[in-house]
């Protein structure tokens, strides 16, 4: 994975799972592709062949562009510690949400979502929603993110809790030095 390697991990940090696209995104470039190999076999009228492949050129160009233009080098990477969204192909942008600071997550599916099992999946800080569009398995994703922050958040109250005793027991020495 090179758009996550060792150098911009924090320490400790692993990946857990990358996020999918679901095909169902490419539906409008595919479309194109059909209608560009289509069109030249469709009569219209005479002499007409030359423009059919002129505009099935160009109907392949724009199901290219479509395509990049939708993905723009989208990766969605769930870490033990983090939620990364990177975008971008030429422009790099980064997001990304500590998940001990995540309050929740909401999975939204249509009915050809739910069909073809893809969806978008919201995760919500205090003062910030990322949304995740087009998610391969989205439940699963987001079962994933769950597990993560539930790992988190166990890990803070056992810190906590060894904190607490750590300072009883330290006020208790002290107690007993006094007598």
């Amino acid at each position: 994975m090179a758009y996550l390697n060792s150098n911009n991990m924090m320490e400790g940090e692993s990946v857990v799972a990358v996020a999918r696209f679901h095909y169902m995104l490419y539906w409008v470039p595919a479309l194109l592709v059909i209608l560009a190999i289509a069109l030249p076999f469709i009569s219209i009228g005479e002499d007409t062949l030359k423009y059919r492949l002129i505009f099935s050129g160009v109907f392949l160009v724009l199901a290219l562009i479509w395509a990049v233009v939708i993905n723009n080098g989208k990766r969605f990477i769930l870490t033990n510690k983090r939620l990364i969204l990177k975008t971008g192909i030429i422009m790099r942008e980064s997001n990304e949400l500590m998940l001990r600071k995540c309050e929740g997550i909401k999975v939204r599916q249509t009915i050809m979502g739910r069909l073809f099992n893809y969806g978008d999946v919201q995760v919500s800080t205090g003062e910030e929603v990322d949304t995740f569009r087009y998610i391969w398995n989205p439940m699963g994703f987001s079962t994933k993110v769950n597990e993560q922050i539930d790992k988190i958040s166990m890990s803070m109250a056992a810190d906590d809790k060894k904190q607490v005793e750590e300072k009883e027991s330290k006020q208790i020495s002290t107690k007993s030095k006094k007598r």
